[in-house]
């Protein structure tokens, strides 16, 4: 969409003339820069008006990380493509089974394990995600820069629980430790999910913790009597 500018108002048929793309390929690439807030959907179904790629106002946990000194790594287990189930669907606002990435990640700070996480993306997103090497550049640096699909507000809650099995194994913890649920919703400029993650977090890394989700800080600190 880098010949239009800013505000001007574009067709199907006009997109469809401009770039030779079939009505398929012309709707995954609506569907996905309506989604990432770089089109909107006017009053016909026919006609969208330009918005351009936002700036960026959020920075990711990892970008954190490393602007509180330190040194943050990722180790991408696996990214498959499943069908999304009731829930995952809910949250990124799809239609049950859709088809969508599932990421799963380590989380290690300064070397030390500290999350079990899955992300959840629409495919339209980021197509070809599973040949992109995430092990030193956040996430949502890709998504942004080579994507356009920039963050401009999260959504996050927070809870404590047992982990589960892929949780004692990634962790390093006992079968039935807690651990803290951090479930973060990326959005767009236009209010679509974008990146739905669900993080397992160790318990006893509270330093790091209180570092990069306070919230969740305050939490440990009244369940757990952590400071």
């Amino acid at each position: 969409m880098g010949f239009y500018l800013k505000g001007q108002i574009v067709s199907i048929e006009a997109l469809q003339n401009r770039y030779q793309a079939n009505t398929e390929e012309l709707k995954r690439v609506i569907n996905s820069s309506v989604r990432k807030g770089l089109l909107s959907r006017n009053f016909t179904e026919n006609q969208f008006s330009v918005l351009g790629k936002s700036r960026a106002t959020v920075i990711s946990v990892f970008q954190h990380a490393a602007k509180s000194g330190l040194t943050p790594r990722s180790v991408v287990r696996a990214v498959v493509v499943i069908p999304a189930n009731k829930f995952v669907a809910k949250k990124l606002n799809i239609n049950v089974d859709e088809p969508v990435y599932k990421q799963t990640r380590t989380r290690v700070i300064n070397d030390q394990v500290i999350a079990n996480q899955n992300n959840y993306i629409p495919i339209e997103v980021c197509p070809g995600l599973e040949s992109i090497d995430l092990s030193h550049t956040s996430f949502q640096t890709i998504l942004e820069g080579q994507f356009n699909a920039v963050v401009a507000d999260i959504e996050e809650s927070f809870a404590i629980q047992p982990g589960n099995e892929e949780d004692n194994n990634i962790l390093g913890i006992e079968h039935g430790a807690d651990v803290l649920i951090v479930q973060r919703l990326s959005l767009s400029p236009s209010r679509f999910p974008i990146v739905w993650a669900d993080i397992h977090v160790r318990i006893d890394r509270y330093d790091y913790v209180k570092e990069l989700w306070p919230e969740a800080a305050m939490l440990l600190e009244k369940t757990k009597g952590l400071k």
